[in-house]
């Protein structure tokens, strides 16, 4: 049984250089890398000349792709693209994670027994931030015609495995044979919900398997601390619109509930704004709301200009 992985970065160095750790540091190894570097301008793509060097002189490396884009595609993009590079390889299965993925030197190992025993053809492991569970990672479908999603609660990490619908890609194995059969991730998605789409489009085949003893830390923000609004928030708007209008078992009715939802959220922004209210962000998160709304019969069509990485109110470019 051979395992791939795709690691996605984007000036984020010092992050990668760790996640790189993990991934060569695994009891079962991988039998090939591929880094996609979303067009970084921090020394990654040195760094990277480097790495290649020395897995050259070291015959027991995987075999490394390392694959530096032109432009920045997003997550979405960048995903896409490394799966398209490992899908016809000699990997059974692939593991995807972003550089801020820390998977644990067992990760593999403990997903490998559950591959071996169980039938299911996408798996994962236990996302961790600041030494806590980050149930976000994993959810439930609750409601099939208003898209309500809801995290698995905590207590069903202290059992062994448990099954659930949707995953994001921190940490999600794909068995290979399926990528084949239903294609990449959205890459006009560009950034966020391109793995909710990805998972609703094999899950009523195959639900996932959650092996609690594969461990990753993820290095980013504490659930809760995020920032009010950021540029990010308007392709998770608009490309969760679009999963509802082609997932919903009623689409009509998700659309007039989600319009209804993103106006009523426009007028508390407005009033709060009015009464001086975080007024900047609130703002900006009205000007989404509305760019999201105008767009709401239209497919997703990549980045916007509106919405570059690092734009809006106090940001950070990823």
């Amino acid at each position: 049984m051979k395992f791939g992985v795709i690691i996605v970065t984007y000036n984020r160095l010092e992050l990668l250089k760790e996640c790189i750790n993990c991934v060569l540091g695994q009891t079962v190894p991988f039998s090939r890398v591929c880094i996609v570097d979303n067009h970084s301008s921090d020394g990654t793509g040195a760094y990277l000349e480097g790495l290649t060097d020395a897995a050259e002189n070291r015959p027991d490396s995987p075999a490394l792709d390392i694959c530096r884009l032109e432009q920045n595609l997003g997550g979405a993009g960048g995903f896409a693209y490394g799966m398209n590079r490992l899908a016809n390889t000699d990997c059974d299965w692939l593991l995807i994670i972003d550089d801020d993925a820390m998977i644990a030197p067992d990760y593999i190992a403990e997903l490998q027994k559950a591959v071996l025993h169980t039938d299911y053809l996408a798996y994962s492991g236990t996302v961790t931030t600041a030494g806590a569970i980050d149930t976000s990672h994993r959810r439930f479908l609750k409601n099939p015609y208003l898209m309500f999603y809801e995290p698995v609660p905590e207590t069903a990490y202290g059992t062994p495995f448990f099954e659930y619908d949707i995953s994001t890609f921190c940490g999600l194995l794909v068995k290979t044979s399926l990528v084949r059969e239903i294609g990449l991730p959205k890459t006009e998605y560009f950034i966020w919900f391109d793995d909710t789409e990805y998972c609703m489009r094999f899950h009523r085949r195959s639900r996932i398997l959650n092996v609690n003893t594969a461990v990753l830390n993820h290095k980013t923000a504490v659930p809760g601390q995020a920032p009010l609004i950021g540029w990010k928030n308007y392709y998770g708007f608009r490309n969760a619109i679009d999963i509802g209008r082609t997932y919903s078992k009623c689409p009509p009715l998700y659309m007039a509930y989600i319009t209804a939802n993103h106006w009523a959220h426009i007028a508390v922004d407005t009033l709060l704004s009015l009464a001086g209210n975080q007024r900047e962000l609130r703002g900006y998160r009205i000007q989404v709301y509305r760019d999201v709304l105008r767009g709401r019969h239209k497919a997703p069509d990549g980045p916007s200009f509106r919405y570059l990485p690092g734009s809006g109110p106090g940001q950070p470019s990823r």
